[in-house]
This record gives C-alpha cells, sequence and structure tokens, in this order.
C-alpha cells in the first residue's frame, strides 16, 4: 500500500497552465543562475535540453521502483532517453521547496556551465514538475562510497590513487576555470561517482557558490556533510577555495583508511582529530585500511598522507591549491604506474 501511495504521489499531474508556470519560472531561474557563474560569457557551456513530464515518465517505466539506483535526499531512477542511458533524479518532496528548488537548479546550472571530463554531465532537464526533475550521465559503478564501505570487495589502492587524481583535477577545474572561482562545498565520497573503468567524476553540484574576488568576505550559510566541512569555514561563515581543499582532505583520509567521516561526526568523533592523534603517537598503521596496508608501498603512504594533512590544515592559508594537490598526486600516480610497469 506505501509504495502504490509514493507512486502515485510521484505521477501526480499538473494541469497545462500550472506546467506553463512552471517552465517559465524555473527556466528563467535557471538562466539566472548560469549567467551568474560564466558572467555571460562563452565557457563551452550548451543549451539546456528540455524534457517534458511525459519524457521523464516513459524513461522511468512510470516511476518504475526496480529501476531506483538510490534513494536520499532524491530518489535517482535507471533510465534510457533517446537510447542514452541517464540517471533521472526525482525530488522526494512533493510541494514548492523553494530551498530544494534552489539546490536542484544550482546543480543543473553548475554542471551546465561546467565542461570537464571528471565533473559528471547533465542531460537535460523538466520543469513542469513542482520541483525541478534533473537527468545527468549514468555511471555504472555508482559512487566512491560504495566502493569504499559497502562492497566486499574494496576499491584497490591504484584506483583509489586515480580517484582522488581525478576528483582532485575536477576541483582544480570549477576553481580556476571560469571567470569567477565556483566552490562545491559538498566533496565526501558520495559526491564521487565511477564509470566503468573506475575513473572518478564529481557530482552533487547543489550547494555550490561562486565566489567574487572584489568581494573581501563572503560569507554564506555553512552548509556540507558533517565530517567533512572545514571548520574553519563553521567558524567565520566565510567561502573560500579552501573548503573545498579541506573536504578533499578528508576524502583523501576516508580512502587511506576506510572510516566514515560522517558516522564518525554523528557519533561526536573526527577522523582529521583521530588521524592525526594516531601520526602524534606513530600509531598510523593501526588505523589505516588493511587494503592500503597490503597494496601501497609505504613510501606511497607517507607520500599521500603528508597530502592529506597539509589539506586538512587548520587555516585555509596554510593548505594547497587545487592545482598544487592535482600535480603532487600526479606524480604520485606515475611513479606508481612505473613500479607496476617495472614488476609486470
Amino acid at each position: 500500500m506505501g509504495q502504490t501511495q509514493t507512486k502515485k504521489k510521484y505521477i501526480k499531474e499538473l494541469n497545462s497552465e500550472s506546467r506553463e508556470k512552471y517552465f517559465i519560472m524555473y527556466g528563467g531561474m535557471f538562466l539566472e543562475k548560469q549567467l551568474s557563474l560564466c558572467q555571460g560569457k562563452d565557457t563551452g557551456s550548451r543549451q539546456l535540453k528540455t524534457l517534458s513530464i511525459d519524457d521523464i515518465k516513459k524513461a522511468t517505466n512510470n516511476y518504475d521502483r526496480s529501476l531506483v539506483i538510490g534513494d536520499s535526499q532524491s530518489t535517482v531512477y535507471k533510465g534510457i532517453i533517446e537510447d542514452r542511458v541517464v540517471a533521472v533524479t526525482v525530488a522526494r518532496d512533493f510541494e514548492l521547496n523553494p530551498k530544494l528548488i534552489g539546490l536542484y537548479l544550482t546543480g543543473a546550472a553548475t554542471a551546465m556551465v561546467m565542461n570537464h571530463e571528471n565533473l559528471v554531465k547533465i542531460y537535460g532537464c523538466c520543469l513542469e514538475t513542482y520541483i525541478p526533475t534533473v537527468v545527468y550521465e549514468y555511471l555504472p559503478n555508482a559512487s566512491l562510497f560504495k566502493h569504499l564501505h559497502l562492497v566486499k570487495n574494496r576499491i584497490k589502492w591504484c584506483d583509489r590513487l586515480r580517484v582522488a587524481t581525478d576528483t582532485a583535477y575536477a576541483l582544480s577545474y570549477m576553481h580556476t576555470a571560469l571567470s569567477k572561482p565556483v566552490v562545491h562545498r559538498n566533496v565526501r565520497s558520495f559526491s564521487v561517482l565511477l564509470d566503468e573503468s573506475f575513473h572518478g567524476k564529481l557530482s552533487n553540484f547543489g550547494y555550490s557558490v561562486t565566489l567574487n574576488p572584489a568581494e573581501t568576505s563572503q560569507k554564506r550559510p555553512v552548509l556540507g556533510c558533517p565530517g567533512y566541512i572545514d571548520p574553519e569555514y563553521v567558524e567565520t561563515g566565510e567561502v573560500t577555495e579552501k573548503c573545498d581543499v579541506y573536504s578533499f582532505g578528508v576524502l583523501l583520509l576516508e580512502m587511506l583508511t576506510g572510516k566514515q567521516p560522517i558516522m564518525m561526526a554523528l557519533h561526536k568523533s573526527d577522523l582529521v582529530d583521530v588521524f592525526v592523534s594516531a601520526v602524534e603517537k606513530n600509531d598510523m598503521t593501526e588505523i589505516m585500511d588493511s587494503e592500503v596496508l597490503e597494496q601501497a608501498t609505504d613510501d606511497e603512504i607517507q607520500q599521500v598522507v603528508r597530502l592529506a594533512l597539509t589539506c586538512v590544515a587548520k587555516t585555509g592559508d596554510e593548505r594547497p591549491t587545487m592545482i598544487n594537490v592535482v600535480q603532487q598526486l600526479w606524480r604520485m600516480k606515475d611513479q606508481d604506474d612505473n613500479i607496476r610497469r617495472s614488476n609486470a
């Protein structure tokens, strides 16, 4: 009975007048966000492909629960549109929710303006629903979180190093490619999706904000995932690119230890504090993931540890830029590839 009721809510129809109203309203909001990101300049962004509610229902086989591949703040369906496999993101809120609408449209606009191989691409958007329905490219290996914490055969060290590099590359692009830096604010293992070759693609752009270099202080409400949020951002409310650097450092520690930052935060613990304490006590191996200890060299571990610790330094001024992080990770990856070739 519960599933039937939920399905009926999902396919609740709007009359033609309401559809037109939402289409115009959301289309204007989307364009405004897109222009804000690129300041009207051509950055290689594409025109938004608009989909009808009938397109969405067809793609999801009328919201077939057997096609659900994600179910948290929104329900994500694996669907097919124009012979393309896609991920259809449907809001779980069935009434007008300005905050949720803003998150969906910000995420869609960011994905539309950004154009990088390590960022998840948007396919289209349906603006005829209470809250816009956004369609992204489908990534068959789901999230990095799944492969770190939920599967028996966890992701290998060489793949972790590659995914870390891919994610860093995506963030460096967001920080430098447009006329104004874009800060992600939601870097975590849930936000990194994996393709068929285990290359990482950054997603979940709803919390993203643009920075104006001319402004001396850019304070905003604190948003992000517990366990990954920059403490300096929490204290000051000021958003900088170094907020992403901190979250990325936590992600590196998650890859090294196999521990879940969000679960630790819910239990009033902090992965960064725990890891730093272990290093100071020379007990680092006790906290490391067994997969990492078995597959990585001591030198590789030490290099990633040093990088992670600089990323989670107490102040943003002490942290590297994401461009510098990419450079360091590329050197590590090249060393790892050379070792594997010599041992083959």
